[in-house]
C-alpha cells in the first residue's frame, strides 16, 4: 500500500469512529459492531497484521484470561 492511500485509510478511521458512537447513541448496537469491525480491519491493513498474527494473539490473550480466572477461584495457600 502506498502511502497516500495509507494516509487516506488512516483519515477514515475518526470519522467510522464518530459514526459508530452515533450509531450507538441511537441504539443500533449491531451496525455499531459492524463499524468496529470495520475499523479494526483497517487498523490491521495499515499495520500490516494477518488474520493468522490475529488469531494468535486472541488464542493467548484467551488463554491468559482463562488462567487468571482459574487461579481466581482456586487460589493457592487459603
Amino acid at each position: 500500500m502506498d502511502e497516500v492511500s495509507a494516509r487516506r485509510l488512516r483519515n477514515v478511521i475518526p470519522v467510522l469512529t464518530e459514526q459508530r458512537s452515533v450509531l450507538a447513541d441511537a441504539g443500533l448496537s449491531f451496525a455499531g459492531h459492524l463499524l468496529d469491525l470495520t475499523i479494526m480491519q483497517l487498523r490491521l491493513s495499515l499495520n500490516d497484521i494477518s488474520e493468522d498474527e490475529l488469531s494468535e494473539f486472541s488464542d493467548q490473550v484467551s488463554l491468559g484470561l482463562v488462567g487468571k480466572n482459574s487461579s481466581d477461584k482456586n487460589p493457592v495457600g487459603r
